[in-house]
């Protein structure tokens, strides 16, 4: 039997601003997905700036991550719970490699998280 040191919940990290809940801000944009989906606040920096740049709509973007997540096309790298895609972000570069993953969250039900492939 193991104690448990320190757990940090995804809520506690969505609080902080280390997870952003895209289905609660974009409910219309992930219904693609019925599990609830995030994603890091790396990423989402990039959609901001991106948005910045282009005038385009927040929104516009997480469809896309999600829509290119499910994409044949795009899929790069499929392993049951874990998937690595591309999707266009303008910043410097036309295509970039996310990686999306589906596991347990808090209550152990399944939940989404979109990052970049170096990101846990």
């Amino acid at each position: 039997e193991w104690d448990v040191i320190s757990r940090y919940t995804r809520e506690q990290a969505i609080a902080d601003g280390v997870l952003v809940d895209l289905s609660a801000r974009f409910p219309e944009d992930t219904r693609i997905y019925k599990y609830p989906v995030a994603c890091t606040d790396t990423v989402w920096s990039r959609i901001e700036r991106a948005c910045e740049e282009t005038g385009e709509d927040l929104g516009a973007y997480v469809w896309d991550l999600c829509w290119m997540s499910n994409h044949p096309t795009a899929i790069v790298k499929d392993e049951g719970n874990m998937r690595l895609f591309y999707c266009a972000i303008p910043l410097g570069t036309k295509d970039s490699l996310f990686k999306i993953v589906v596991g347990p969250g808090d209550d152990l039900w399944p939940v989404i998280t979109i990052m970049y492939p170096d990101e846990d």
